[in-house]
C-alpha cells in the first residue's frame, strides 16, 4: 500500500529539451561559414609584388657578388627588403626538397633576436639542411659552416635583420670574408647604420669592412597603384575586385596611411577587403574608404 501510495505521488518526469544543434549554413558570430572562410583567406593573403626599387636593388648586389665587396641595405620595418632578399636567392638558387642543388651562389639567412656568433652559423646552417646545424662548439660550427659555403660555391651572403648582429658575430663575418672572399651583405633597419658606426674602437674595423651601402627606398605613389592591382588580381574575383586605383585620391590616401611601406599597405588592403565580405553594401567610394581609415595613423619611418 505505502509503494502504491509513493508511485501515485511520485512527480512525472520533466519532458526532455529539445537541443538546438547549429546547421552549417547558420551565421556565427554575425559571418556565415563562406563569409568566414573567405575572411580567412583573405587574412593568409602573401604575396611578392617587384618593383623598379626591386631591381635596383638587384643590380646593386649583382655589383657586390661580382666584385666581392661587402656592404649593407637598409630600409624601414615594414618596407619589404627581407622579402625582396629573399627572392633575389630564389632567382639564383634552386631547391631540391629541403636541401639546395649545388651551385648555390646566393644565400640568404635572416638572424634570431641574440645575434651571436653561434647563432649565426646555426642559421645558416639550418638553411643548408645539415644534421649538425645545433651541435658543437663555436669552432665546430665555423668549420662546418665554412666547408658547406666553400661546397656549394656561395659567392654572396646575405644576411637578413642584421641588426640583431653581435660584435662576436660581426667579426666572423669578417673573418669569413678574409679567408673565403665571400662578399658579405648586411640587411636591416636603418639602426644598422648607427651599429656599424659606433665610436668605440671595437667598431672602426667593422665599419671599415662594410663601406658600400644601399637603400631600400619607400612606395611611391605609382608604386602604391602597383602593388593594389597586383593584390587585387591575385587574391580577389572580378566580382569582388575593389577598384581602388580608380580613384587617384584613394591611392594618395593609401600612399599616406602606409607610409610608403609595402607590408603596411598589404595590411589596410586585407582590411577592406574584408569589410566588404561583412558589409557587402559598403560603398567603396572616396569620402566612404577616407572615413574608414580616419583611425589608422601612418607608421614611423626612419628617425633623425
Amino acid at each position: 500500500m505505502a509503494k502504491a501510495n509513493l508511485a501515485a505521488n511520485s512527480p512525472t518526469p520533466p519532458k526532455s529539451s529539445k537541443v538546438h544543434h547549429r546547421q552549417p549554413s547558420e551565421a556565427v558570430n554575425g559571418r556565415t561559414p563562406a563569409q568566414q572562410a573567405e575572411i580567412e583567406r583573405i587574412g593568409k593573403a602573401d604575396t611578392y609584388c617587384p618593383l623598379d626599387r626591386d631591381q635596383d636593388l638587384f643590380t646593386w648586389l649583382n655589383d657586390q657578388r661580382d666584385l666581392k665587396l661587402c656592404g649593407y641595405v637598409v630600409g624601414t620595418r615594414g618596407s619589404g627588403l627581407l622579402k625582396a632578399c629573399e627572392f633575389y636567392r630564389m632567382a639564383h638558387v634552386r631547391r631540391r626538397g629541403s636541401l639546395f642543388e649545388i651551385p648555390a651562389t646566393v644565400f640568404y639567412v635572416e638572424m634570431l633576436q641574440r645575434g651571436k656568433a653561434t647563432d649565426l652559423y646555426r642559421g645558416i646552417l639550418g638553411q643548408f639542411g645539415h644534421p649538425l646545424s645545433n651541435l658543437g662548439t663555436l669552432r665546430h660550427l665555423r668549420s662546418r659552416t665554412w666547408d658547406n659555403l666553400q661546397r656549394y660555391g656561395v659567392k654572396i651572403l646575405i644576411i637578413g635583420k642584421a641588426d640583431y648582429l653581435k660584435l662576436e658575430a660581426l667579426n666572423e663575418l669578417m673573418d669569413l670574408y678574409d679567408h673565403q672572399k665571400i662578399s658579405v651583405i648586411l640587411a636591416g633597419t636603418h639602426y644598422l647604420e648607427d651599429i656599424l658606426g659606433r665610436n668605440h674602437p671595437a667598431y672602426v674595423a667593422i665599419n671599415n669592412s662594410f663601406l658600400e651601402w644601399h637603400e631600400f627606398p619607400a612606395l611611391t605613389s605609382n608604386d602604391v597603384a602597383m602593388v593594389i592591382e597586383h593584390w587585387e588580381q591575385t587574391f580577389l574575383t572580378q566580382k569582388n575586385r575593389l577598384n581602388l586605383t580608380h580613384y587617384p585620391e584613394v591611392v594618395e590616401t593609401l600612399t599616406e596611411k602606409s607610409g610608403g611601406l609595402i607590408e603596411s599597405l598589404y595590411d589596410i588592403l586585407r582590411q577592406l577587403a574584408m569589410f566588404t565580405v561583412d558589409d557587402p553594401d559598403f560603398e567603396l567610394i572616396p569620402s566612404n574608404i577616407m572615413a574608414y581609415l580616419s583611425h589608422r595613423k601612418p607608421p614611423t619611418q626612419k628617425i633623425g
